[in-house]
């Protein structure tokens, strides 16, 4: 709520402030604004939680309580969410032996796609406003950064050999024949890749003036991990050439999840590429092993990374759209890693969810406006290859064209402009 907040465990020094403030206590010291407490912001390591979900409002809740000014203790059902503390749990897990969305609370309560955190602050707003009119609460401000997976820098360009040569052939056997004549031209007649659409993505950016972010992929090739090799000077001159531009992760590998050795090996080779330390990071398809994933990011001493979300789900995994510190309950810490809420990509819209190219985008817009709403940060997930021309994403380059025009516009300054168009206007027809 961007309040400053002042903690005291002296009842003397409570009763005497005179301003607002609350008890956060298993029983209230008086008549005061108290929120009772639950026992798992107490408790140490894992244990099973007696969940049982009732509304506020419209809202799903849990953590009742008895006897306090709201009807949960905000602050521990909170800390499950954000904390992932199902995910410590025993659960089933996918395909890809990820955490199954399935398994989560909020998908069964059907309010996996709403930022359930933030809905609970603005209802604690209202209540705390009503007790305390006095108080006022600054305004989140909504931010806005697309993402973009560098997990096939090229489709034919720089490829082995072999990976060209079977690859024609496959072409040509599944009559692809405009596919093989493309790879022809684009591997021995110097015709621009279908795939290296990275010119046209920082013209967006410096257009629209909007951050950005590449992961690139540095991982050797296997039945998941589909990038040219990471040793090739012209992969490396471009991977630099980007980092010039945007900010730059690393996109750990399918099979680097959990192993320690592997995602080391994986940033180092991006750290020499751009010639600095390495601050964000993104798991390829999602893939993390909760908490040791972010255990290793944390202990390489990364900053930031992006993986907090469903690979085949639209979903606010943790609740919230907002970063927020990896807490590390195997040993009770708080880090310096922040986790960054990812809610959708192109990819899962288009082969996960079935959608059209127009469905994609008012999805996105949607999806992006409720997170707006809320003063909230959107991370869509896009690669390099929706601008491509290639058949199979030929109509889905609006896709990340509009959704760039739509989020790079700051909504209060269009109104504001607009009204003072309006007001000129009438003041020279008075």
């Amino acid at each position: 709520m961007h309040l400053p907040v002042k903690f005291t465990t002296k009842i003397e020094e409570f009763i005497a402030y005179n301003g607002p403030k609350f008890s956060y206590a298993p029983q209230a010291l008086g008549k005061e604004f108290h929120i009772q407490s639950h026992k798992i912001l107490y408790q140490q390591g894992i244990k099973e939680q007696d969940i049982k979900v009732t509304s506020w409002g419209q809202t799903p809740i849990f953590f009742q309580t008895q006897n306090s000014s709201i009807p949960f203790d905000i602050f521990a059902a909170s800390f499950y969410l954000l904390s992932r503390y199902e995910e410590y749990l025993l659960h089933q897990l996918d395909e890809h032996q990820r955490y199954d969305y399935r398994n989560s609370l909020l998908f069964q309560q059907n309010v996996l796609e709403k930022p359930i955190i933030e809905i609970w602050v603005e209802h604690f707003k209202n209540v705390l406003s009503a007790k305390f009119p006095e108080m006022k609460f600054p305004a989140s401000r909504f931010y806005f950064e697309p993402l973009v997976n560098v997990s096939m820098a090229t489709l034919y360009k720089h490829k082995a050999f072999l990976r060209n040569f079977f690859g024609g052939i496959n072409d040509f056997l599944h009559l692809r024949l405009r596919s093989h004549r493309r790879r022809i031209l684009v591997h021995y007649f110097g015709k621009k890749d279908p795939y290296d659409t990275f010119d046209e993505i920082l013209e967006l950016k410096k257009k629209h003036k909007h951050s950005l972010t590449f992961f690139h992929l540095l991982a050797p090739y296997s039945s998941y991990d589909h990038n040219i090799s990471r040793n090739k000077d012209v992969y490396k001159t471009q991977i630099k050439y980007l980092a010039d531009y945007a900010d730059t992760g690393i996109l750990t590998s399918y099979y680097a999840m959990g192993q320690e050795d592997v995602v080391k090996k994986e940033i180092k080779s991006l750290e020499e590429k751009i010639h600095r330390s390495v601050e964000k990071s993104r798991a390829h398809f999602n893939r993390i092993k909760f908490p040791t994933s972010y255990q290793i990011l944390n202990e390489m001493e990364l900053k930031k990374d992006y993986s907090m979300g469903y690979n085949n789900r639209i979903g606010f995994r943790a609740g919230t759209s907002i970063p927020f510190p990896f807490y590390d309950i195997e040993n009770e810490t708080e880090t310096a890693l922040l986790l960054h809420p990812v809610i959708l990509s192109d990819v899962m819209l288009k082969y996960q969810y079935h959608l059209s190219p127009k469905k994609a985008l008012k999805t996105v817009i949607e999806t992006g406006e409720t997170v707006r709403k809320y003063g909230g940060h959107f991370y869509p997930v896009f690669h390099n290859f929706v601008l491509s021309d290639m058949p199979e994403w030929r109509k889905w380059n609006g896709l990340y064209v509009e959704t760039i025009k739509h989020f790079s516009t700051d909504k209060k300054m269009e109104r504001s402009l607009k009204q003072k168009i309006v007001q000129s206007i009438k003041k020279r027809f008075q």
